[in-house]
């Protein structure tokens, strides 16, 4: 809100910025992938407290500026928690305890909309009775993309070329189960290795299907392999060897692989956590139900 606002001022936006500017930031690392789909960044914190900072209460201090920001005009504030869904078991767990711990105070707040991004059950677990966000449609991603095209650009005149045919994105659509992260991290990687692919002169070839697989089956074999190993890479090629839109409880995985239940269950714990499988929210006191990811199907293909 700081940001979007530097010129605001008055004193819900002196005790905001006064709050802020007891985190110093130092060692701060930040990287932009080569076709503009994915970014990471790093850094680590050291904390400072300047006369004053620690008699603010940060509770207060959003309840304050988002009054400020409703009586400027807005609509609402929306707060975006990201990569909660990348979180280990144990940081889940933890992830959960401070926002449980918050939440009261500063998370229920009229006018502050949240939009939690993760998939562990502990977190899932802080909201009562959350609103669901539905995967974007497969048209809606199309126009992401081509305003993402658009921004890329050197120059606003430059015509528009697409990386990509659009059966492609329909594809990964489907194949990610609508995952807009898991789509773009396969486009990204796709693409990158595929660079330099031209036309006639008349501009880029869009990357076909066929080419985009090749290159993604590859890559991702070789990943998977080199991470998990010779047996649990081949517990995934005997589940995909079934079926690879297949559904499994553990109780079916054990008579795939013929192995102990306790024995599943740590193999489902490293491919979840590896990112080879996804586990899906539990219904009432039904078992779990597993599944491949994306990733996988592409590396089994």
């Amino acid at each position: 809100m700081l940001a979007s606002y530097p010129h605001a001022s008055g004193p819900a936006v002196d005790a905001a910025q006064q709050l802020v500017r007891s985190l110093r930031l130092r060692g701060c690392g930040f990287t932009v992938s080569a076709a503009g789909f994915g970014a990471g960044g790093s850094s680590t914190q050291a904390i400072s407290s300047p006369p004053g900072a620690l008699l603010l209460d940060g509770p207060r201090v959003l309840r304050d500026l988002l009054a400020f920001a409703l009586e400027q005009g807005a609509s609402g504030v929306v707060l975006h928690l990201n990569n909660l869904e990348n979180l280990s078991e144990a940081d889940a767990a933890r992830a959960a305890d401070l926002l449980r711990s918050i939440r009261d105070q500063a998370l229920l707040l009229d006018g502050l909309h949240l939009i939690v991004v993760q998939s562990h059950t502990q977190v899932r677990s802080v909201f009562s009775d959350p609103v669901v966000l539905e995967p974007l449609e497969p048209n809606e991603v199309h126009q992401l993309l081509e305003a993402r095209y658009r921004s890329l650009r050197l120059e606003p005149s430059l015509r528009v070329h697409a990386p990509v045919q659009g059966a492609v994105i329909d594809a990964l659509h489907e194949l990610f189960r609508g995952d807009l992260r898991g789509l773009l991290k396969a486009l990204e990687d796709g693409i990158t290795a595929l660079l330099g692919l031209t036309g006639d002169g008349e501009g880029p070839t869009p990357i076909g299907l066929a080419d985009l697989t090749l290159v993604l089956s590859r890559r991702y074999k070789l990943e998977l392999q080199d991470h998990l190993g010779t047996t649990l890479w081949q517990r995934l090629e005997a589940w995909g060897q079934r079926d690879m839109q297949a559904v499994l409880t553990q109780a079916d995985l054990v008579m795939l692989w013929g192995i102990k239940q306790p024995s599943v269950s740590q193999t489902l714990q490293q491919l979840v956590s590896s990112g080879a499988a996804d586990v899906l929210p539990r219904r009432g006191g039904d078992p779990l139900q597993y599944l491949l990811t994306g990733v996988t199907r592409l590396a089994l293909s």
